[in-house]
């Protein structure tokens, strides 16, 4: 199991655009994929966009990102250039 702490860098906060992209990329890989928004009981799996909108992240929060699995290590670096890159925007 890995995990790693991001921020949300778009400004506009985790809308539908950075959901849909991080759901692209979880469910290209086998492993169990989780957001746990920080400071609070929430999280949603990475591979369910409307678990992933649920969670109402702002600009600036912060969340930790769990992958367990065969494909871990790779998730989790697909899972970090996505939040480096702030989904493109």
């Amino acid at each position: 199991m890995l995990e790693k702490k991001f921020t949300i860098g778009c400004k506009q906060g985790f809308h539908l655009r950075p959901a849909q992209a991080l759901m692209e990329v979880a469910t290209g890989f086998s492993s169990s994929i989780i957001v746990k928004k920080d400071g609070s009981d929430n999280e949603a799996d990475a591979k369910s966009i409307l678990g992933l909108m649920s969670l109402g992240l702002d600009y600036n929060q912060s969340v930790t990102v769990v992958v367990e699995g065969d494909d871990e290590a790779d998730a989790l670096a697909a899972v970090e250039k996505l939040f480096l890159s702030n989904f493109g925007e």
